[in-house]
C-alpha cells in the first residue's frame, strides 16, 4: 500500500481517537474511494458511524480491532465486521440472554457480575462470543479476587492476551503486585510470545 495511504490511515486512528468523529470518517472516505476493497477503511467508516450513538462503544471496537491487529489474528478486519454486525442487528441480545437467568441482574452502574456471565458462558459453551457481547454491551462486576484470576486465564486460554494484560494494567498498583496476578501477566506474556512465533512460521 502507498506510504500516503498509510499516512491518511494514521491520521484517521488519531482522529478517531481523539474523538474527532467528522474528521476520521472523511479520512476514511478518501481511501476507499481510492481502496474500494479496503476493509479497514470500511471498519473505520461504520465505527464512526456506531460513535454518533455509542462513543464509548464504538471507542472499545476500534481498541479490540488494533489489538487483533496487533496479534495478526487471521481474518481480523472480517471478524470486526462480523461484529459491528451482531451488535447492530442484536443491540438487545446480550440483555435477552442475561434475562434467561432469574439471578442475573444489571445493576445501577450497569453492569454484570462475573458470577451470572459465568453462567451465561458456560450455558452457550462459548467464552470468546460472550466476553465480546459483554466487553461492548456492559461492564463485568467481580466481588471475588479468584474469579477475576479466572476470568483472566480463560482470556489467555482463548488467545486474548493482550486484553488481559490491559486488565492487569488498569488495576491499582498495590494489586498488581499480587503474587497471583505477576503470575497471570508471565503466562499472558509467554503466551502471546508463542502465538506470534507461530503466526511468523
Amino acid at each position: 500500500m502507498e506510504s500516503n495511504i498509510k499516512g491518511s490511515f494514521n491520521k484517521a486512528k488519531k482522529a478517531f481517537l481523539s474523538k474527532k468523529y467528522g474528521i476520521a470518517i472523511n479520512l476514511y472516505n478518501d481511501i476507499i474511494i481510492k481502496y474500494p476493497e479496503s476493509k479497514e477503511a470500511k471498519i473505520g467508516i461504520l465505527l464512526c458511524d456506531v460513535a454518533s450513538e455509542n462513543e464509548e462503544q464504538a471507542q472499545k471496537l476500534f481498541e479490540y480491532y488494533q489489538i487483533l491487529k496487533t496479534q495478526k489474528t487471521s481474518n481480523a478486519e472480517d471478524n470486526i465486521l462480523n461484529l459491528i454486525s451482531i451488535l447492530d442487528k442484536n443491540a438487545n441480545n446480550f440483555v435477552a440472554m442475561i434475562n434467561d437467568f432469574e439471578e442475573s441482574k444489571i445493576n445501577d452502574i450497569d453492569g454484570i457480575l462475573y458470577s451470572d456471565l459465568k453462567k451465561i458462558y458456560k450455558d452457550s459453551d462459548d467464552f470468546k462470543k460472550i466476553f465480546e457481547y459483554a466487553m461492548f454491551s456492559t461492564k463485568i462486576i467481580f466481588t471475588k479476587k479468584d474469579d477475576f484470576y479466572e476470568f483472566l486465564n480463560l482470556l489467555i486460554s482463548n488467545n486474548l492476551e493482550d486484553v488481559a494484560i490491559k486488565y492487569i494494567e488498569s488495576l491499582n498498583k498495590e494489586v498488581i503486585f499480587d503474587a497471583k496476578i505477576q503470575q497471570i501477566l508471565n503466562r499472558a506474556l509467554k503466551n502471546g510470545e508463542y502465538n506470534e512465533n507461530r503466526v511468523k512460521k
